[in-house]
C-alpha cells in the first residue's frame, strides 16, 4: 500500500500548481480509505469527510486503522479487507469482469 510503503506521493497529480505537504497528503489518503471501507457503516458522511479534511487535529485511531494493521507481506488491497475469527478474508475477492458473450443472430 502506498501510505504504508511512504510511496503517498505517487498519487499526486503532477500538473498540480501546488504540491501538498506531506501531512496533507496523509490526511487526504487516510480519508479517502475511510470513504471505501468495505463495511458501509464504517463510511463517514460527506459532512464528515469535510470535517476530516479541513481540521488540523491529529488523525483519530479509527482513520489510522487501516495502517497499523497492515504487515508488509500483505497485497495492497488486503488492509482494506476484514478478517473473520478463521483469519481469512469476509471480503470478495476482487476479479476482473469477464467479457459478456453475446449471441449473433445469422441472417
Amino acid at each position: 500500500m502506498m501510505v504504508a510503503n511512504r510511496r503517498s506521493e505517487e498519487v499526486v497529480d503532477p500538473n498540480l500548481e501546488r504540491r501538498p505537504s506531506t501531512k496533507e497528503l496523509k490526511r487526504a489518503l487516510l480519508t479517502a480509505l475511510r470513504c471505501i471501507d468495505l463495511n458501509a457503516e464504517k463510511r463517514p458522511r460527506m459532512d464528515q469527510v469535510v470535517q476530516m479534511l479541513d481540521s488540523n487535529e491529529p488523525i483519530p485511531q479509527e482513520e489510522r486503522r487501516h495502517r497499523q494493521n497492515r504487515t508488509p507481506e500483505n497485497s495492497e488491497t488486503e488492509p482494506l479487507r476484514g478478517k473473520n475469527n478463521s483469519g481469512r478474508s469476509d471480503a470478495p475477492e476482487v476479479r476482473p469482469p469477464r467479457p459478456k458473450n453475446r449471441t449473433f443472430s445469422s441472417k
